[in-house]
């Protein structure tokens, strides 16, 4: 075991974790399927960093995080891509039903569920039940500081595709039920030239040099949903409306949880991913360390409707897509092209940056980039 006295952190394991167990016994399964993981569950890994002086968090093998117990990234052997490999949960979570209905769907702009390329089974049963993997895109997390949010109309393209997602998502009488800040994702390949990596994307997944981010602009991004595992389809054509008890998902703010009662789990989506929005941009969130952000009131009225109280208040999708859609035609160019600067910095340091923002800005319009990117003019 390597304890770095120096920094006085926990010791750095030379052994793999238990959560990780399962991957390295699958190396090999894994391997004949098509999918190739990292180094450090190869069969007789060997710590890369043993015998030398420098840090070992410095070295890619030893990435590592709790989340590996259920979701691990790979290499698709094909065609070099990476993909993201999960464990999913078995009955009674309809995880494995919600992405075998995911992975049949026809291709539709609305639709913003991270695609899903196959389901696999392992070759022996296990005791947890977790005996397939679904196999779906790469993706990076969408709040990443770099590239950040640069300008109001990466924001409304931000909004609109999430709304649009939502709806497309409760069109097909299903709720997600944990829409939360991090199970919103986004695709890695229009932003960077090579892929980052899973655990660090500050670095290459290769780990020959750090990564370099475009900017949402310049290369438009989607967005997309992940984690199915409390997801439900419902019947709606019954008498009884769905219900599910309090407390499920990670939003603890959704107000009829403070009572214990049964919730419409359309109007608790709407409300979570109405918090999304608060914490990322109208308010900013002290624990997930964001903060409010300039030239963004246009989407307080909206967001405040989708966090009502009261559930029965709260716009369906349906009517927040509407909406959002008027709301968006009303923006000037100049408000579309605007900043969207932390609100914690002094107003002095954003008028300090402005004359750089709009000649970077200037010159987009002279190349005819839209002040709203468009992510669907990178699909082929």
């Amino acid at each position: 075991m390597f304890i770095d006295e120096s920094l006085g952190g926990p010791p750095i394991e030379e052994e793999l974790q238990d959560y990780e167990i399962f991957w390295h016994e699958h190396f090999d399964w894994l391997k004949d399927r098509g999918y190739l993981l990292r180094p450090r569950y190869r069969p007789g890994w060997v710590a890369s960093w043993l015998g030398t002086d420098v840090w070992p968090g410095e070295f890619e093998d030893n990435q590592f995080r709790a989340t590996m117990a259920y979701l691990m990234d790979a290499i698709r052997i094909a065609d070099g891509k990476p993909v993201m490999l999960r464990r999913a949960d078995p009955p009674p979570s309809h995880e494995l039903k919600v992405a075998r209905q995911l992975s049949t769907l026809q291709p539709e702009t609305r639709n913003h569920c991270v695609p899903v390329y196959e389901i696999l089974t392992i070759p022996e049963a296990r005791e947890d039940g977790r005996n397939q993997i679904i196999v779906m895109s790469f993706q990076v997390p969408w709040e990443d500081p770099d590239p950040d949010f640069g300008t109001v109309g990466e924001v409304v393209d931000f909004c609109s595709q999430v709304f649009e997602g939502l709806e497309y998502i409760h069109s097909l009488d299903m709720t997600h039920n944990d829409v939360k800040f991090n199970n919103i994702m986004m695709d890695w390949y229009p932003l960077y030239p090579d892929p980052p990596h899973s655990l660090r994307t500050s670095q290459r997944m290769d780990w020959k040099g750090p990564s370099k981010p475009r900017n949402r602009t310049l290369c438009p991004v989607k967005y997309h949903f992940i984690d199915w595992n409390l997801s439900r389809q419902w019947d709606l054509s019954t008498a009884n409306p769905p219900r599910l008890p309090s407390g499920y998902g990670g939003t603890p703010t959704v107000p009829e949880f403070k009572e214990d009662q049964l919730c419409d789990p359309f109007a608790v989506d709407v409300y979570c991913l109405g918090n999304v929005i608060r914490e990322k941009f109208t308010h900013g969130d002290s624990i997930l360390e964001l903060s409010p952000r300039r030239n963004v009131e246009f989407l307080e009225e909206l967001i405040a409707d989708m966090t009502q109280d009261d559930p029965t208040k709260r716009p369906r999708m349906s009517e927040v897509v509407s909406r959002f859609a008027e709301i968006r035609k009303s923006l000037s160019w100049w408000k579309l092209r605007s900043r969207v600067s932390n609100k914690r910095i002094p107003l002095i340091f954003h008028r300090l940056y402005s004359p750089f923002h709009w000649i970077k800005q200037l010159s987009y319009m002279v190349r005819r980039i839209p002040a709203i990117p468009d992510y669907t003019r990178n699909m082929a």
